[in-house]
């Protein structure tokens, strides 16, 4: 094996040296609602499409010009457009995009991540599908009116900057449709402008190549100075770096606020991982809900309720749940409660709440991808009480093996995508059905290993609640989540 390039071992230890900070950094701004997302073509790449060069590349040799990495692409597509048409232009790329495809591991992986917006100069629609296949609402903003009817309930804003391939006459394409941007999409850059102010960003497979969104951070600091936020790139690097790449990184850093973290294309997966998972270190999923109980049993579950809700929010853990029936009303009550006192506004920080549409007749499939939505970005789960009417009126546990058919499918899912499983055996019903599902493979499930009796024994509160936060505090952070699926 020949010598390394040098200057691709330092970018590589000086990213190794930053990621623990931009982990955490990052991760506290998604947690706080305050992170947005901007995905360039490189990420469409790994789902097939083309890239924008070679895209461009028939084009170019139609016209007798080499396409090299210091290419205006949009003056390719301009004098293409100028030889032939607009219209034949724009059907090559309508042809090349306009298809289906499976969003890849980079993309899949980064919306597993709760952003409060996405932003991409990319026409096609794998966020699209990406989102729909989560059922996660969204707004789509191709156009400056699209700005105007934002519903302010859909989960995320995907903001379009040069168009999406539904609508190819108003796609940003050529060197005219690039220079004309500022005058007629001067409210697009207005929300941008505000978001790179209110919002840090990631930044990923884009190159910069385009000076929009580097123009409007060139603005901002005309106005800002240095207080503006710091943003985060992640860029590709290979053996065949220069030490160009070295000085644009550092440009992008000194002039425009944006920390360059020098990754190679088989990491990026579990660098977006591990953002993954240091957002969803700290919340936890209570699944629970019963019918009809004891009053002893009804008040056993009204002072857990109160105590674990203590103990995970002193803990710093944030807190998830299905507000399943009766125990819901507990959990949330209590949990609004220690937050109000607190003064503490921005719940949906610290309190996720998804009701199951009980209401709804949803087949076998619906149910569980409504469950997997609620656990989505959480890394373990609790497991309390579980009795059902339902349940019931099937033959209960007698017929069934269940007292909750609703709460072990959601032990099952959680199982599946790897969350820390903790089953409150002590509250009996489905979770004590959990509890000895549990016990039976212990094996698999080393970090009760010392704890499993005592989650079955203890029946005060306040000690029961200290048991369950220990038990968080004890599972490493690498293995709270072993592995992702959708």
């Amino acid at each position: 094996m020949g010598k390394r390039n040098p200057i691709l071992v330092k970018l590589l230890e000086e990213t190794k040296k930053d990621i623990d900070h931009f982990l955490d950094k990052y991760a506290e701004k998604v947690i706080s609602g305050d992170a947005s997302l901007f995905l360039g073509s490189g990420v469409s790449r790994e789902s097939g499409f083309p890239s924008w060069s070679a895209l461009l590349a028939p084009c170019a040799k139609e016209l007798g010009i080499n396409i090299d990495d210091d290419t205006d692409l949009f003056s390719i597509a301009q004098y293409y457009s100028n030889r032939h048409s607009d219209s034949e232009l724009r059907q090559l790329f309508s042809k090349a995009i306009n298809r289906f495809a499976e969003p890849g591991d980079v993309l899949n992986n980064l919306l597993e991540i709760p952003f409060s917006s996405i932003w991409t100069t990319n026409y096609d629609r794998l966020i699209e599908n990406g989102l729909d296949k989560r059922y996660i609402g969204y707004n789509s903003i191709v156009n400056d009116m699209d700005l105007a009817s934002i519903s302010r309930d859909a989960k995320i804003s995907v903001y379009k900057m040069n168009g999406d391939i539904s609508e190819p006459t108003q796609m940003i394409v050529t060197k005219d449709d690039y220079e004309h941007y500022t005058k007629k999409h001067s409210l697009f850059l207005t929300f941008l402008k505000k978001e790179l102010v209110a919002n840090t960003f990631l930044f990923v497979g884009y190159s910069f190549s385009d000076a929009l969104v580097l123009d409007c951070l060139s603005s901002l600091t005309e106005y800002l100075g240095t207080a503006g936020g710091c943003h985060y790139a992640i860029m590709l690097v290979d053996e065949r770096v220069t030490a160009k790449t070295q000085y644009f990184f550092e440009d992008l850093h000194k002039r425009y606020n944006i920390k360059c973290l020098a990754v190679r294309k088989e990491d990026i997966p579990h660098l977006i991982l591990q953002l993954s998972l240091k957002v969803r270190e700290k919340k936890v999923f209570i699944s629970g809900a019963f019918d009809t109980v004891p009053e002893e049993t009804n008040n056993f579950a009204d002072r857990l309720s109160y105590e674990l809700v203590q103990h995970l929010y002193e803990s710093e853990f944030r807190i998830a749940t299905g507000v399943g029936k009766r125990l819901g009303t507990f959990l949330t009550g209590y949990a609004h409660q220690y937050l109000a006192e607190r003064n503490i506004t921005n719940t949906s920080r610290y309190l996720s709440m998804r009701p199951f549409p009980f209401h709804l007749a949803l087949d076998d499939d619906a149910k569980i991808r409504y469950r997997r939505i609620m656990q989505a970005d959480c890394s373990a789960a609790i497991f309390m009480f579980g009795q059902s009417k339902s349940t019931a009126d099937e033959g209960g546990y007698d017929a069934t093996g269940h007292f909750s058919r609703g709460v072990y499918m959601e032990y099952e899912l959680a199982k599946k995508s790897g969350l820390a499983i903790i089953p409150v055996g002590a509250t009996g019903y489905e979770a004590e059905v959990i509890w000895k599902e549990v016990k039976n493979n212990i094996n698999q499930y080393y970090y009760l290993s010392k704890k499993i009796d005592k989650l079955h024994s203890e029946r005060d509160p306040a000690k029961l609640s200290e048991l369950i936060i220990s038990i968080l505090r004890d599972i490493p952070k690498k293995n709270r989540i072993s592995k992702q699926k959708c």
